[in-house]
Protein backbone atom coordinates (compact mmCIF):
# COMPACT_ATOMS: atom_id res chain seq x y z
CA UNK A 1 0.00 0.00 0.00
CA UNK A 2 1.41 3.47 -0.69
CA UNK A 3 0.45 6.29 1.30
CA UNK A 4 1.05 9.79 0.78
CA UNK A 5 2.13 12.49 3.41
CA UNK A 6 -0.09 15.05 4.70
CA UNK A 7 0.62 18.65 5.73
CA UNK A 8 -0.83 18.51 9.66
CA UNK A 9 0.35 21.93 10.81
CA UNK A 10 4.16 22.17 10.67
CA UNK A 11 4.24 18.51 10.24
CA UNK A 12 3.37 15.58 7.96
CA UNK A 13 1.20 12.73 9.14
CA UNK A 14 -0.64 9.58 7.46
CA UNK A 15 -4.38 9.13 7.17
CA UNK A 16 -5.29 5.58 8.23
CA UNK A 17 -8.27 3.92 6.85
CA UNK A 18 -11.05 2.20 8.93
CA UNK A 19 -9.57 -1.39 7.78
CA UNK A 20 -6.18 -0.58 8.60
CA UNK A 21 -7.27 0.39 11.95
CA UNK A 22 -9.37 -2.77 12.12
CA UNK A 23 -6.14 -4.58 11.15
CA UNK A 24 -4.33 -2.87 13.77
CA UNK A 25 -7.58 -3.82 16.33
CA UNK A 26 -7.01 -0.35 17.13
CA UNK A 27 -10.58 1.81 17.83
CA UNK A 28 -11.28 5.77 19.35
CA UNK A 29 -8.35 6.91 21.01
CA UNK A 30 -5.70 3.73 21.33
CA UNK A 31 -2.37 4.60 21.20
CA UNK A 32 0.55 2.99 18.81
CA UNK A 33 3.82 2.09 18.93
CA UNK A 34 5.85 3.35 15.23
CA UNK A 35 9.36 1.39 16.03
CA UNK A 36 12.43 1.59 12.84
CA UNK A 37 12.59 -1.38 11.16
CA UNK A 38 15.36 -2.60 8.82
CA UNK A 39 12.90 -1.95 5.35
CA UNK A 40 10.99 0.96 7.51
CA UNK A 41 8.46 1.44 9.88
CA UNK A 42 6.65 -1.02 12.15
CA UNK A 43 3.38 0.43 13.33
CA UNK A 44 1.83 -1.46 16.10
CA UNK A 45 -1.15 -1.07 19.12
CA UNK A 46 0.21 -0.48 22.31
CA UNK A 47 -0.23 -3.16 25.01
CA UNK A 48 -0.22 -1.33 28.28
CA UNK A 49 1.63 -4.70 29.85
CA UNK A 50 4.55 -3.38 27.33
CA UNK A 51 4.12 0.15 27.57
CA UNK A 52 4.49 0.21 31.43
CA UNK A 53 7.60 -2.44 31.52
CA UNK A 54 9.15 0.25 29.15
CA UNK A 55 8.39 3.51 30.88
CA UNK A 56 9.00 1.38 34.39
CA UNK A 57 12.51 0.50 33.03
CA UNK A 58 13.33 3.83 31.34
CA UNK A 59 12.15 5.78 34.03
CA UNK A 60 12.96 3.16 37.52
CA UNK A 61 14.74 6.13 39.42
CA UNK A 62 12.15 8.50 39.53
CA UNK A 63 9.51 6.30 40.11
CA UNK A 64 11.48 5.13 43.39
CA UNK A 65 11.94 8.19 44.26
CA UNK A 66 8.13 9.27 43.92
CA UNK A 67 7.26 6.20 45.62
CA UNK A 68 8.85 7.07 49.24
Amino acid sequence: MIKKLQKIGNSRGILLEKPLLKLLKVEGDDSVEIVPHEDGLLIKKVDVVSAYREISKKHRKSLDKLAK
